[in-house]
């Protein structure tokens, strides 16, 4: 399985956008050159919340490629898109992902894991080195966010690809639960 962040080099303020196989995107991102970067026979697109830095390139990349997409609230995003809720079973392409209701950073936050590789695309519940979503923005609640990264303290990970800042394999389990510990704390993060 490869996975390349499409917002890597980008200088525009998006979310990071995983593109896994050439066939399926985690989060649109925002800013051109992310469109640009997107395979044409792309299959799939799972958004992990519907923040604008998360869905501001949606319409352009489906118009592009006609990809099938996923998301938690559908409704709440400016194209079609298949409800997918806590607890599903996820197969993009010959891949299996978990679905994990996430709410505390927007309402229709999900997590996707894939237990095989122990891997979590977690959006922006958590971040590496401890970070944590915003609970400051509409439906942001650091209590709700807190219960949803207990939930996620149960899984084995050894691969993060956060909604924002770099990927990482370092003690991975850990970095979770300094997460959880600095959220706890309950000091403003703006």
């Amino acid at each position: 399985m490869t996975i390349e962040n499409l917002a890597a080099d980008t200088d525009t303020f998006t979310s990071n956008v995983y593109l896994i196989d050439e066939k399926t995107l985690i989060d649109a991102g925002s800013g051109e050159s992310i469109v640009n970067a997107v395979p044409d026979d792309l299959s799939f697109v799972v958004i992990t919340h519907s923040h604008d830095d998360h869905i501001d390139n949606l319409e352009a990349i489906i118009e592009m490629t006609n990809a099938t997409v996923f998301a938690y609230n559908p409704d709440a995003l400016p194209v079609d898109a298949n409800r997918i809720t806590d607890g599903d079973s996820l197969r993009l392409g010959p891949h299996q992902f978990s679905i994990y209701h996430t709410p505390g950073h927007k309402d229709d936050s999900i997590c996707l894991y894939r237990k095989d590789h122990k891997q979590l695309f977690s959006g922006d519940l958590i971040f590496p080195d401890g970070s944590f979503g915003r609970t400051d923005l509409d439906e942001g609640d650091r209590d709700t966010l807190i219960e949803s990264i207990e939930r996620i303290t149960a899984l084995d990970v050894a691969e993060l690809y956060p909604g924002h800042d770099e990927p990482t394999t370092i003690e991975v389990n850990e970095q979770i639960e300094q997460s959880l510990a600095e959220a706890r704390k309950h000091e403003p993060k703006y």
